[in-house]
């Protein structure tokens, strides 16, 4: 087995070629034969080729392509074009973009896809390089995500109901000088700072070479003024640098669907929680910052204005649980348990809100809350306290995501439910109120202990070795579906 690197496609490759796009044709979303070229950027016309990629075919002779032959077949390819100008790739040059992909059906599972772009890599790992793909191919897009490809742009609905066209980029392994300065749009600062220093170099000649102490002055003063200008130029070329960069760290946050970070969710949750219309998610420990007397106000004025059609679920590691005994000792978090739970009570009786509470025995590592479409959400970081005695957890900062498409905002949802789904007992939140209503904390611990309002419930047949098994192996099968 070999890579070769050609460009245009030989008489010799043509029929294998020509065979790959025919077998995989009906696997592109849309399919090959329905396309006029690989750059098409409209796909909601009809096939022009009677049902034979020939157009897409044609398209591909005029790019550079990379084969994996074996037994002097090709077994799979990859096309690109260099420099290559659109809407996604305008402002970065030079680049590379990848415009069609294929691993022969036979061929799949061998990591072809992979030695590919490591291929790619290494012959265009100083420039930019982009490709795009369908937003559910998924064994794809998991290639690009391992490879530091991020999302660039996204056109919804580009191929159908729920099936958007996805840009993908990759930085520069090493950004040589001609790519920093059309990256940062440089040349006009370098043309502008070469031209002052010639002048000043100029003007300090003029100055030796003329004996009037008046002319002199005015070469000198002339020379300094065209010095500072240029420390001015100097300056403000780095500051372009820096925001620049820091638009970049923008974009990049957004790829993720991550709208900003916070240092104070608090703040941000007591502000969105009024106007949530469909449904909160909470989870925790300690329930400390969702037991304060303003998150609990903001949550109020959501069951007050949404009514029945707000749903509300909390999950939590309980204080009895060891899991919670790990991390924060036996801290006592009654008080704040109370007044949650007693508090969505009152939002079911008064507001017919759909409440459920849930406990888990399996340890958590972020605090997470949804409103409606909006994750808030952020990593512990484990520490020790000042004795030493314990760890516990701090979340020092929080993302906030808020776009439903995203991979991030598939997995913070996942991991959420994958543990809600496994919870142990549930609150019997009617008979919890009941109890409550009328008492405060004080009187329901002298009588009373969370515990005795609990239902165990039937949690669904784990997950098995052999389940996971076949989960891999359909995933590595939709990796090769490129």
């Amino acid at each position: 087995m070999k890579i070769i690197h050609v460009k245009g496609i030989a008489q010799k490759y043509s029929r294998d070629v020509k065979e790959l796009l025919r077998l995989c044709d009906r696997e592109f979303v849309p399919p090959l034969s329905a396309r006029d070229s690989t750059s098409q950027t409209d796909f909601t016309g009809e096939s022009r080729s009677a049902g034979e990629p020939v157009t897409y075919y044609n398209s591909l002779c005029h790019q550079e392509n990379f084969f994996v032959i074996e037994n002097r077949r090709i077994i799979a390819m990859m096309s690109f074009v260099r420099d290559y100008v659109s809407d996604a790739t305008v402002k970065d040059r030079p680049n590379v973009y990848i415009s069609t992909l294929i691993v022969h059906p036979e061929h799949r599972r061998k990591g072809l896809a992979n030695k590919l772009y490591a291929k790619m890599l290494k012959a265009f790992g100083n420039r930019y390089i982009f490709t795009r793909t369908w937003s559910t191919n998924e064994g794809h897009i998991r290639i690009l995500s391992s490879l530091k490809f991020y999302e660039h742009m996204r056109l919804e609905d580009d191929r159908g109901p729920d099936i958007d066209t996805v840009y993908y980029r990759r930085e520069p392994d090493r950004m040589r000088l001609s790519t920093y300065l059309h990256r940062y749009r440089l040349h006009g600062n370098i043309i502008f700072f070469t031209a002052l220093m010639l002048c000043t170099l100029i003007s300090i000649i003029a100055w030796g070479a003329i004996d009037s102490p008046e002319s002199k002055e005015i070469f000198l003063a002339f020379a300094t003024s065209l010095l500072a200008s240029a420390f001015c130029l100097i300056s403000d070329t780095f500051i372009k640098i820096k925001e620049a960069r820091n638009d970049d760290y923008i974009n990049k946050l957004k790829s993720f669907g991550i709208a900003n970070l916070q240092f104070h969710k608090d703040q941000l949750l007591e502000q969105i929680l009024p106007s949530c219309r469909d449904e909160i998610w909470i989870s925790g420990y300690r329930l400390i910052m969702t037991g304060k007397r303003k998150f609990l106000n903001a949550m109020h004025k959501a069951a007050s204005h949404a009514k029945k059609r707000l749903s509300i679920r909390l999950m939590a590691v309980p204080p009895w649980s060891q899991a919670y005994k790990y991390v924060y000792g036996s801290d006592d978090v009654s008080g704040n348990y109370f007044n949650v739970f007693k508090t969505l009570g009152y939002f079911r009786a008064t507001y017919g809100t759909s409440v459920e509470i849930r406990f888990t025995q399996t340890p958590i590592f972020n605090d997470t809350y949804k409103v409606d479409d909006r994750f808030i959400t952020g990593p512990y970081l484990h520490c020790g306290d000042k004795s030493g005695a314990k760890i516990t957890a701090k979340d020092f900062f929080s993302f906030d995501i808020d776009d439903p498409k995203k991979e991030l905002y598939d997995i913070i949802y996942h991991d959420y439910t994958a543990v809600w789904d496994k919870c142990d007992y549930v609150l019997d939140i009617d008979r919890f109120y009941s109890v409550a209503k009328d008492i405060n904390n004080d009187v329901f611990l002298e009588n009373h202990t969370v515990q005795e309002f609990l239902v165990k419930r039937e949690v669904a047949e784990r997950v098995t070795l052999s389940d996971i098994a076949e989960n891999i192996d359909g995933q590595t099968e939709a990796d090769d579906k490129l």
